[in-house]
C-alpha cells in the first residue's frame, strides 16, 4: 500500500513494511535518505562528525512529511554499528533495506605518492566499515524475512582514472563483498547490489561552472586539476555532473519490491562514462 506521503511525492515504487538505515550523510546519503523517507518508510541515517548538518537534513525531510532519524555513528566501532542495526529493527519492527553512502574524503594521489599508512586508513574506514555493516544486517534482514543490501561505489573501477587510487582500491573490495553477499544470502531472500558512482554534485552543476572554478586555482596542483577534470568531462556522454537525487533513484529501486529479482548487480550513475 502506498502512503499519503508517497501519493504526494508521486512516488510509484512499493516497498515492505519496516524500516531503511542509510550509512552517511553527506550528498548522496542525505538524497537517499530523503528519497526513502518521502516514499514513506522510516529512515535511520548515520553521520560521523557533522552534527549541525545531520540536525539540518533531519529537520528537512521531517518538514516534508517524512519520518526520519539522524545517528551519530562511526563505522570503525562495530559494537555501535551492531547496535545501530538491531535497535532500528526493533524501533521499527523490521529492518528491510541497508544503504552504504558513506566512505571518508579522497586525496587525490598516485599509488607512488600513497603513504601506506594511508590505504590502510581507507580500507578500514571505507571497505571494513562496509564489511562491518553488512555483516551485521545480514542476520537481522533474515530475521525479518530479508531485505536489500546496497553499496555506493565508484566508476573509476571500471574506467582507469589517474590519482583516485584510494577511492577505486577500497570500492574495489566492497564491490567484491556485495558480489559475496549476493551469492550466499540470495537461499535468505536477501539481496545485495552495487551503483558505481560518477560525478555526482559537488563544487560544480555545469561543466562551464566546473571550468571556470578550475581555472580560478592557483598552486602546483592546478594544472593537474584542470586536466583531470577535463579528462572526466570527455568521458560523460550525457554532458553534465550528476545529482544525489538521481543516484538515490537507483538506490530506492533496488530497495524496492519491483527489483525483487535484481541481485549481484551494478547499476551505474555516472552519464555513460564507463562506456
Amino acid at each position: 500500500m502506498r502512503s499519503p506521503v508517497a501519493a504526494r511525492a508521486g512516488v510509484v515504487l512499493t516497498f515492505p513494511p519496516g524500516a531503511a538505515l542509510v550509512a552517511g550523510s553527506g550528498n548522496i546519503g542525505a538524497a537517499v535518505a530523503r528519497r526513502l523517507a518521502l516514499a514513506g518508510m522510516p529512515v535511520v541515517f548515520t553521520y560521523h562528525r557533522n552534527e549541525e548538518r545531520a540536525r539540518l537534513l533531519q529537520q528537512e525531510i521531517t518538514a516534508l512529511g517524512g519520518e526520519v532519524r539522524g545517528l551519530q555513528l562511526d563505522l570503525e566501532d562495530e559494537d555501535a554499528v551492531r547496535r545501530a542495526i538491531v535497535e532500528t529493527a526493533a524501533r521499527h519492527g523490521r529492518l528491510h533495506t541497508v544503504a552504504y553512502c558513506a566512505g571518508p574524503n579522497i586525496p587525490f594521489l598516485k599509488v607512488r605518492e600513497m603513504p601506506p599508512a594511508t590505504l590502510a586508513y581507507h580500507l578500514r574506514a571505507d571497505t571494513l566499515g562496509c564489511f562491518r555493516l553488512f555483516h551485521h544486517a545480514i542476520p537481522v534482514l533474515e530475521a525479518g524475512g530479508g531485505g536489500s543490501l546496497t553499496a555506493c561505489v565508484s566508476m573509476a573501477n571500471h574506467r582507469a582514472l589517474e590519482t583516485d587510487g584510494l577511492s577505486t582500491i577500497p570500492k574495489a573490495a566492497v564491490e567484491s563483498l556485495v558480489r559475496q553477499v549476493a551469492a550466499e544470502e540470495a537461499a535468505h531472500g536477501i539481496r545485495a547490489n552495487a551503483v558505481p558512482i560518477g560525478w555526482v554534485g559537488g563544487f560544480a552543476t555545469s561543466f562551464d561552472e566546473a571550468r571556470a572554478y578550475t581555472a580560478a586555482m592557483t598552486g602546483p596542483e592546478a594544472p593537474a586539476t584542470r586536466a583531470l577534470m577535463e579528462r572526466i568531462m570527455s568521458w560523460i556522454r550525457m554532458g553534465r555532473p550528476g545529482s544525489g537525487e538521481e543516484v538515490a533513484n537507483i538506490v530506492a529501486f533496488l530497495a524496492s519490491e519491483q527489483a525483487s529479482y535484481v541481485t549481484g548487480c551494478l547499476i551505474a550513475a555516472d552519464g555513460g562514462a564507463i562506456l
